[in-house]
This record gives structure tokens, sequence and C-alpha cells, in this order.
């Protein structure tokens, strides 16, 4: 049975790879691709910043709603093609200004910069560029990516002579006075790939190629504001494939049509495994174009007698490879700066100079520097001749917490690590690199309405600024106005500075790896962000080890070791939570609707209006003593209850107008006063939490815990839905909820 079932798999496996291949049609004669390209010439005249643009717009964009205002995000780099393997997180505004250059060298028509990323190492720079060399790879798999280049095809003798018809695709037999391209392969004596994988328009001499793009928008084939680049209307064919037409053209009395019959035309698809499109030079190559005399070799003996003495040259390294595409050099700036002086040329006039000759290039390049480097090189006595040819763009390291987040939850998680995984862990880690990335807003550069608010921004809430617009606990509802409004000059005070921030601080490499030795720690049976405390707590012990390490401490901020305890701090509150919840304490809504309560008796009260009681079936005075209650604990010192009440209100009014006909989201538009309401509570609550949560210990910890019967089945509740809604095992709840018991509601402190 294995034979006939094997033989029938591959049979059908055969066919559909067989149809793949006829539907891309992979291979043409040139008559069959120039219909193509008269049929959408735009998508078949594509340079490579066009294709590359392309790229970006086929996979769409976003828009993200920040705190600092709504950014562009494309969606290329949320790496759909890999099922977000490879996804760089943030970074909208790198994005944007690649799109940006990008689209600059397509008004252009050629690519006249080179673009280097910058930034602190880390950063991810080379993230940005892998993820859109991915992305063109997928695109030009996608019928509307197709790309295409040729082969000098020599038919056998026996072809040439007889004028035997051929085989094509579809097995009907076609005269070889058309074309040789869809020629057996034991019917060609020598086949010649273009290695520059140039534009099949090449084979067209400039004149015609000129003439036939007028045309063509003449036509209105082409959209006016299409630009046809500089590579396809003045570039020429390699110098080998120059050789090679001139003596066809020759050998048949410059017969054009008899040179076409030559060509085979060849879809390609990107691909840097093989250095088709894309390439990356790292820092240790330096030949990056090379080129060799291949006339006497053997591969090539069965070429006509007519090109047996023609000089041929065949071409090599990540310069030729990338063509028509996009050629990376990481840490361009480690490798001397003899060796790619070649640059000024090649990125203003899309040129490479061999010793042989000179050879025509379409490809975007891109390359990545860390600011040291930058800087130095900076320095240099012909800087301004390299800087007149250089788009620098910034690569900061990100201030979003959500966003660091997204940088480990792919590499840490129950697959990677051995030991049980505690949730938070992440963000434990991700919390304290972005803390040490955040510089001191200088109140002096705020206005006046600000500068009071800014002198008590303390690192945590700038944090949460940046990651949710959440407002301080102590701002009044004035102040908390006034801030939400500053977010975006907050997000942009340290931009256009040499020491932006976002230059210094923990990497997210540094994270990953404090994370990785974290779950081998031998004082803990589960990886809760117990063991990666005591990891910073000893990344921190030793200044020396890392340069942000030494930033002098001022106001709050740089201070490393300090943001350690206000993780911790942040990560018990959040644990504290968890198990509060888990115990069944408080439904989670109740304070939302106490609030939700307090409005309502609040706008009647503002409208001199009566309540309707539903109890009584009365209309009755807005409750006072209610209202009072809660703005005792909602207040900010020394602030105004009529202006807290009108803040309120004002809020509700602005977003009923943006969102008519829905139900205020309370938690979403107040949630600095909803975690006030809860804290109050559970404050309240600490005997009964401290006894519900050593009686869930005991029950973790005991073989026969000694519990009554209304605590054994509260304890029993509480680890099942740890582990349901949270995602704690056994072994995590206990060593966690042991922990948190010690700091927080048996220590003298508590």
């Amino acid at each position: 049975m294995a034979a006939p079932e094997a033989s029938t798999i591959l049979k059908s496996l055969s066919e559909r790879v067989q149809q793949h291949f006829a539907e891309d049609r992979a291979v043409l004669s040139y008559h069959e691709w120039f219909e193509l390209f008269l049929e959408n010439p735009a998508r078949n005249l594509r340079s490579a910043s066009q294709y590359i643009r392309d790229v970006f717009d086929h996979y769409g964009t976003e828009v993200r709603q920040l705190p600092q205002g709504d950014v562009l995000r494309y969606k290329l780099f949320d790496a759909p093609f890999s099922d977000g393997d490879g996804r760089v997180a943030g970074q909208e505004a790198v994005q944007a200004e690649l799109y940006r250059l990008i689209n600059n060298f397509v008004r252009d028509g050629r690519v006249s910069r080179l673009i280097l990323l910058h930034g602190p190492n880390g950063s991810a720079k080379s993230s940005i560029i892998h993820c859109l060399q991915a992305a063109m790879e997928h695109y030009s798999r996608s019928p509307e990516g197709a790309l295409y280049t040729y082969s000098w095809i020599f038919p056998s003798e026996k072809v040439e002579k007889s004028k035997l018809g051929f085989g094509t695709r579809s097995d009907e037999r076609v005269d070889t006075s058309v074309s040789y391209a869809h020629l057996k392969s034991d019917q060609i004596d020598a086949r010649l790939p273009c290695e520059l994988r140039d534009h099949p328009l090449f084979l067209l001499p400039k004149v015609e190629r000129r003439a036939l793009v007028e045309r063509l928008v003449d036509e209105k084939r082409l959209h006016g504001d299409f630009v046809v680049s500089r590579y396809l209307l003045d570039g020429d064919l390699s110098p080998r494939d120059r050789a090679i037409y001139d003596a066809l053209l020759m050998a048949n009395d410059g017969d054009h049509a008899e040179v076409l019959r030559h060509v085979q035309i060849e879809r390609f698809y990107v691909s840097q495994k093989y250095g088709k499109g894309v390439a990356t030079i790292e820092p240790q190559m330096h030949v990056d174009a090379e080129a060799r005399q291949i006339t006497a070799d053997r591969s090539i003996a069965n070429l006509p007698r007519t090109l047996q003495n023609v000089p041929l040259f065949e071409l090599s390294g990540p310069l030729v490879s990338a063509n028509r595409g996009m050629l990376e050099f990481a840490d361009l700036l480690k490798r001397p700066i003899e060796a790619f002086k070649y640059l000024l040329t090649t990125s203003e006039e899309a040129t490479a100079s061999l010793p042989q000759f000179k050879i025509y290039l379409d490809e975007v390049l891109l390359a990545s520097s860390n600011e040291k480097q930058l800087e130095a090189f900076k320095e240099y006595v012909d800087w301004n001749s390299f800087k007149g040819r250089i788009e620098l763009v910034r690569v900061p390291y990100l201030k979003r917490f959500s966003d660091e987040i997204q940088i480990y939850d792919r590499q840490i998680n129950r697959t990677t690590i051995a030991k049980d995984l505690a949730p938070h862990v992440v963000e434990v880690a991700a919390m304290w690199a972005v803390l040490t990335r955040l510089k001191w807003p200088d109140p002096e550069h705020y206005p006046a309405p600000l500068k009071e608010i800014i002198k008590r921004l303390k690192p945590l809430e700038k944090l949460r600024l940046y990651d949710e617009g959440a407002i301080p606990q102590w701002c009044t509802a004035v102040e908390a106005r006034e801030l939400a409004r500053g977010i975006a000059h907050l997000n942009d005070e340290y931009k256009n500075v040499a020491y932006y921030e976002g230059q210094q601080g923990a990497s997210a490499r540094e994270i990953r790896t404090l994370i990785l030795n974290a779950a081998h720690h031998p004082r803990y049976r589960t990886l809760t962000p117990l063991p990666l405390l005591d990891e910073l707590k000893e990344l921190v012990s030793d200044a020396s080890l890392y340069e942000f390490l030494k930033q002098e401490a001022r106001h709050g901020y740089h201070e490393n070791a300090r943001f350690i305890e206000t993780v911790r701090d942040w990560w018990l509150n959040v644990l504290d939570e968890e198990l509060r919840v888990s115990m069944g304490l408080v439904e989670e809504a109740r304070h939302e609707e106490l609030f939700a309560k307090y409005v309502r008796h609040v706008s009647h009260l503002v409208k001199k209006e009566k309540i309707f009681d539903k109890v009584t079936g009365k209309y009755q005075d807005p409750d006072q003593e209610m209202m009072k209650e809660i703005e005792s604990l909602l207040l900010a010192e020394k602030e105004n209850r009529d202006d807290f009440r009108r803040a309120v209100i004002g809020r509700i009014g602005a977003w009923s107008l943006e969102t008519p006909g829905q139900t205020p989201n309370y938690r979403k538009l107040f949630p600095l006063y909803i975690e006030k309401m809860e804290s109050d509570y559970y404050r309240k609550q600490k005997k009964v939490i401290t006894h519900n949560l050593t009686c869930t210990l005991e029950l973790l910890n005991e073989e026969r815990p000694k519990l009554s019967e209304e605590d054994l089945a509260l304890a029993r509740r509480t680890v099942e839905t740890m582990k349901t809604r949270y995602g704690y095992t056994h072994a995590a709840t206990a060593e966690a909820g042991t922990y948190l018991l010690k700091a927080r509601y048996l220590s003298d402190k508590s």
C-alpha cells in the first residue's frame, strides 16, 4: 500500500507545482513579456524604490491612537506574512521617515542617498531592515509583486539548423523563428543568466526606451504622476550582456528581432538566503562587487563561435546580489572608512566602478550604526562629503511600556521556559527597561500652566502618561486636563537634541538575557518576577558594565537601583488585585457602578434637577452626602469641589460628542478615580485579605491543611481562579503569594 500511496501523493504534488509554475508565468519569451508589460506598464516599470514603496502600501496602514496623538503604523512591520515572527514593536516614527525618504527617491527618479539608521545598541535597527526585507520576499511571490529579468539562450546546432519546433509549457509546437525561450534543456547548448537581474527593458536601445515611455504617457497608459526612474531611462546592460548583445546584433546584420530570439524572460523572487534582490554586507566584508573573466571557462565552451573570442566577465558580490532591491550595510561604521568610500559615488550616481568597467545599479541602500560610531564619524575629515549623501534616521529605544512588552512576549513563554512561568515577568522587565530610558522633564521647557505639574512628575508617572495617558493621582481635575493636553509636548521635549530621550537605557537584548538567566535561578521553583528582581539587583551593582548605569541621577530619574523597588511595588499591586478578585471579595464592576451613580447625581445637581428613585417611585434631590463621601476619596489636596464636579461632567460631555449614543466607560475615562475607590475599599478589608491569603497558602503548601470547610472552599476557589483566569500554576501562586503576604500584610510597614 505504501508504494502506490507515495506515487499518488508525489504525482499530485508535481501537478500542483507545475500548475503554480504556469500560473506564475515564470518563463516567457520576450514577446510574451512585452505583452504583460503593455497590459500594466506602471507595474512593470517600477524601480527599486517604487517597488519598496509598493511593499509598504501592499500591507496597508492603521492609525494608532496614542496619548501623544494619532500615529500611522505600516502593517508590514507586524510581519503578517510570517504570523508575526520578526515583528517590530513600536517605532512608527522610524517607519514614517523611511516611507518619506523612499517616496522622495521615487519622485526624484533615482536613489540618491544612503539611509543610515542610527541609535543605541539593540534599538531594533536591524530588525526594521530585516522585517522590510522579509516583506519584500513575500510580496515578490504575489501577482502584483512580480519581478522579471532575463537570460541568454543558445540552442544546439541541431535546433538552429533544422528549425525544428519545440515544446512550450502547454506542449504546443512553436516555430523557433519566434523565440528560443521555451526550448527544452536538451535543445540548449548554453544558458547565461544576467547576474545583475537587469530589467528586460534594457534590451531595447536607450532612444527606443524613451520613445516607448513617451508613447505610453501620450496614450495615458501611464499616469501623469508616474516617474520613470533614471535607471530605466539611462541605465545600460552589464558589460557581459552588452558584449553578447553587440555580438548577436553584428552576426545578424543588425536584426534586433534575431537578438530577442535568444532572450528568455524569467520571473525572479526576492530572497536574502539566495542573494536575490536583497543582500547584507557584514562589517568584516570588504569586497562588495567584483568581476572575473570567464571566457576560458568550460561552462561556456558551447557558446556560438561568434562569442568565443569576446571577453566575457562574471559579476559577483553583495552589490550585484542586491540589484533591483535593497542592500543592507550592517554596522556600517565598524568598517574602515576607506572600505566604503565608493558609496559616495554609488549612492549619488547609482553606479559602481570596477577595475575593468562601470555597472549600473538600482537598489535602495540601508545602513545601521550605533551612536558612538556615528559621533566619531562626524569628526572624520571627509564627513561633509558623506553627509551630503546620507539621510540620518534616528532609532531610539522604545518609550512606551506596552510596546516594550511586545518584544519579549513572543520570546518568553511556556514553550521557551522550562520552569512554571507566572504572569507579569515580561511586564516587570519591560517597565524597568523603559524607566531607565526616561529623561527628567525640564519645567522651563513648558508654558506656565504646566510648569508646576511637570516639576512633580515622577518617572513611573511619566511612563504611564506615555503608555496610556494615565494622570497621576495627585492632579486636580484642572491639572489633569492641562497635563493631558501637554503629553505630546512632553513626548517631543528632547526630540531635536543630541542627547535625546531613548538614547540611553537598558536595551531589549540585555533584558532578554536577564529574563533567561532568571529562568535558571537556583533559589526559585518558578519563574515569577522574584528571580528577575534579583537579576536586576545584580546588574545595577556594577555600574561599570553599561553606560546607562553611569548616568547621574536627577530629580528621581536615572535612579536605576530605585526603579527595581518601583517595579516590584507595581507588580505587588497587580498581584494583590488578582488575589483579591480570585477570593471573590468584590465584584470588579462595583466601583464603576458607584462612580456612575456619583456622576448621575452630580449631573442632576448641576442642572438643578431631581432624580427619580426606582425604589420609592418618587423624585428626590441628588444625594449630597453620597457625593461628598466619594469626593473625600477622589479630590486632590486643596482641590475645589465645584471645579472637580464641573471637570468630571465636562469630560463626559466631550466624550459623548465624540462617541454619540455610547455608554461611557468610566474605568477608561477616569481610571485614576476608580483606582482610588478600590484602594480605599481594600485598605478597609486588610484583615479579611490576610486571613484568606493565609488559608490559600496553607492549602498550597501543606499536604493536609487544617482549615474549616468554609476556608477550604474559599482557598480552593482562589487557587482555581488564579489558574483559569490569570494563568498561575499552583507553584507560582504559592511562591508569589507567600512573598506578597510577607511584604504587604505581615510586615511592620503594612
